[in-house]
């Protein structure tokens, strides 16, 4: 591999610490470009972070310990010191495709700075009855807003969410955010933005900053990768970091500080927070080694009797909604992305 990477590639716990190994193994087999890999570590088990190693002979790899920490908070101290033209964010439970590097670079070579692969999902909560090996997860972004009772109000809308992976139209295009499962973006752009101590909406917050640059993020659709949807049984230390990422109280303040930066209330915010309670009693099932059906029928369950019920304003969203950030552009050509 060249001594001279043009990205730096960071993985970055999502849900859990135990998929590491595998979105490891998926970059060092898939990843064709000159790479720098670095791991935040935020608690892995030595164990884990010796097979990291061991997958990654002859990678330049760099292990960084950040303690008990979210993520926002890791990647704002660990910026500064990237030095790569170009930086990908991977979720550690995200996992890349053959040519989804080759396919981004090419689209940063028509002019894009900031580009969302197309994400599909593993199917774990919410059982499909399609039986789809993988979904459409996030490819096409829209950021809506509304007001009610004299009230701001966004919502963060995907359309295509959750159709096959033939449904998703093809061809580069603008979206409105991109999510944390994975990113790519040149270096110096993000260093322009600032990363607020936020957890669930944090991508947002960085889709807005990115709209008043006036810097376009485009979706790339032969740069694919997916992810795992807390289907796999997590561990002990899984659980504990999990609980903490979706901690009540690190949401509410989340959503306190968006509203404070933006002047936006979620519209969508009941149902945020039954979705994180659903996820808790899900992985609690699969820790307990409950088949997947059985738990997600068993997270529908609690939150039907125990989780808090959606208020009516917050169930539909309202025909009055417009867009508020850059328009999604459909299929346009490389001239047009060339000279944008």
């Amino acid at each position: 591999m060249s001594t001279s990477p043009v990205v730096t590639i960071v993985i970055v716990p999502r849900d859990r610490f135990s998929s590491v190994v595998k979105c490891v193994e998926a970059i060092v087999e898939h990843t064709d470009a000159a790479y720098r890999l670095t791991v935040l570590d935020f608690g892995y088990a030595p164990s884990e972070l010796q097979r990291v190693r061991e997958k990654c002979q002859g990678v330049d790899l760099e292990i960084v310990p950040v303690g008990r920490t979210i993520p926002m908070v890791a990647f704002s101290k660990f910026l500064p010191q990237v030095t790569t033209k170009y930086l990908a964010w991977v979720d550690n439970d995200t996992f890349v495709t053959a040519g989804w590097m080759t396919a981004l670079l090419e689209r940063a070579a028509m002019g894009a700075r900031v580009i969302l692969p197309v994400t599909l999902e593993r199917e774990g909560l919410d059982i499909d009855s399609r039986r789809l090996v993988a979904r459409n997860h996030v490819s096409h972004t829209e950021f809506r807003r509304t007001e009610v009772d004299g009230k701001q109000y966004c919502i963060d809308y995907k359309p295509f969410r959750r159709a096959a992976p033939e449904e998703i139209p093809q061809g580069g295009h603008t979206v409105d955010y991109f999510e944390l499962h994975a990113f790519f973006a040149e270096t110096e752009v993000l260093k322009q933005l600032d990363y607020p101590p936020m957890v669930v909406r944090e991508h947002i917050d960085l889709g807005i900053q990115l709209n008043k640059l006036g810097i376009a993020i485009w979706c790339e659709p032969k740069a694919v990768v997916h992810f795992d949807n807390i289907h796999e049984r997590p561990t002990l230390r899984d659980l504990k970091f999990f609980f903490f990422r979706w901690d009540q109280r690190l949401v509410n303040e989340a959503a306190d500080l968006f509203e404070k930066r933006w002047g936006y209330r979620f519209f969508n915010e009941q149902f945020m927070k039954n979705w994180a309670f659903r996820r808790k009693t899900f992985s609690m099932a699969r820790f307990l080694y409950v088949p997947h059906k059985a738990a997600d029928l068993f997270s529908r369950a609690m939150h039907k009797f125990f989780a808090p019920k959606i208020p009516a304003k917050f169930v539909k969203e309202p025909a009055k909604m417009e867009r508020i950030l850059t328009p999604v552009v459909s299929e346009p050509s490389n001239e047009a992305l060339a000279t944008s």
